[in-house]
Order: C-alpha cells, then structure tokens, then sequence
C-alpha cells in the first residue's frame, strides 16, 4: 500500500469546490461540458456496460455537481452522495443528492446493489475506513464500480487531492470480501483520466462473503 494524506480535510473540500465554480458562465458550462462528455467512456472502462443496473438502487459516492457516471445509468433509485452537495445545488440542478461524507454512510451502505466511486476516493477524509467499511456493510452480490488515476496527489497536485489511490492500495482492502469480475489499468490497457492524461486503473467487483 502507497497512500499518504496530503492535507486535512476542510481544506482539500474548500479547494474542491473552488475548482468547480468561476463568476463566468462560460467557464462554468465549459467545465460541465467537459465532465460529462466522459460519462460514457468512465462507463464503459468501469465495466458497467455489462451490468444490468435496471433495477438496482446505486450509491454514486462523490459524484460533483453534474450527478455522476450514474446519471446515464438505468436504475430503481440513485442516490448522489457529496459532502458539497448543498453547494453544489446552488449552481446546478442535481437530483437524490445528500450532503454527507462517505466514511459516515456506514449501515446505508447495505441498501446499496451498486456503489460508484469516480476518481473521488483521493478526496475522502478517510479511504481506508471507507473501504473497510465496503467489506463490512455491503450484501453479498452487490457491486462495487471505481475508476481512480493512480497516485493522484503526485500525478496531478491539486489542493483538493488528499491521498493517493492505486492498485496496491484497492487490492488490499477488497481481495478478501469482493471478487473482481473487470479490471483495467494504464500499464495493461493504456487507460487514463482526465484531459491530463493520467495513468488510471478501474474496476467492477462483487460482494462474495456473507451469503
């Protein structure tokens, strides 16, 4: 394992919500455009193209302002979870979003049938308790889809990127508890994040103990 938090949490979120917002409108539907032009890509690199979602309740955790890889799912009910979501509804439209952290969803979490995470996990307060939380609270045969750029923090240094996440770290809390059914990454697959081209890595698990 290789993560190291960067900065404190307070500070990582206001630099997180700075990064969004502009005063020009043009910049702000810029970076919407932006974003969600990839809705389809992160899909499909996450394995979720093969996953009948149709009727599944979907936690889409730290999804921005713009609702999320999970706003071009099928689904039952989504839930959009970001600690700024009550911001964000100040400038956007954004639907099912609550304000709250990850790492405080704990038992909600076994509602989930999908938990989604795009290149957020860098932003949690804390990553490994929120994984190890995944392991504790999630049903068997549910599903657990994330893309990441590896190492974050070092790939593209921002005030709001607090820990860096790469494949040491993700196997290490979901080989016991999940099977792996898709998995990508930069040195395989060539796969990267972002207009920044980082060397990313994805993958789609499923919840194997507990039955």
């Amino acid at each position: 394992m290789n993560n190291i938090k960067i900065k404190d949490f307070e500070h990582t979120q206001n630099a997180e919500l700075d990064s969004w917002f502009s005063d020009d409108p043009k910049v702000n539907r810029d970076k919407r455009i932006r974003e969600t032009i990839r809705y389809p890509l992160l899909k499909k690199q996450m394995g979720l193209d093969y996953l009948d979602t149709s009727e599944m309740i979907i936690y889409d955790i730290g999804c921005g302002p713009f609702g999320g890889v999970s706003s071009i799912l099928r689904s039952k009910v989504i839930n959009r979870i970001d600690p700024l979501m009550e911001e964000y509804k100040n400038h956007y439209p954004i639907t099912n979003g609550v304000a709250k952290k990850a790492e405080d969803l704990k038992e909600e979490l076994s509602l989930a049938d999908l938990v989604i995470i795009t290149n957020a996990l860098d932003h949690f307060d804390n990553p490994e308790q929120f994984l190890n939380e995944l392991d504790e609270y999630m049903k068997p045969g549910a599903f657990f889809a994330h893309i990441h750029a590896i190492d974050n923090s070092y790939s593209h240094p921002h005030e709001a990127h607090a820990h860096n996440i790469n494949p040491e770290l993700m196997d290490y809390y979901v080989r016991d508890e999940f099977e792996c059914v898709w998995y990508m990454d930069y040195q395989h697959d060539g796969i990267t994040y972002g207009w920044r081209k980082q060397p990313a890595f994805s993958g789609l698990y499923r919840k194997v103990t507990g039955y």
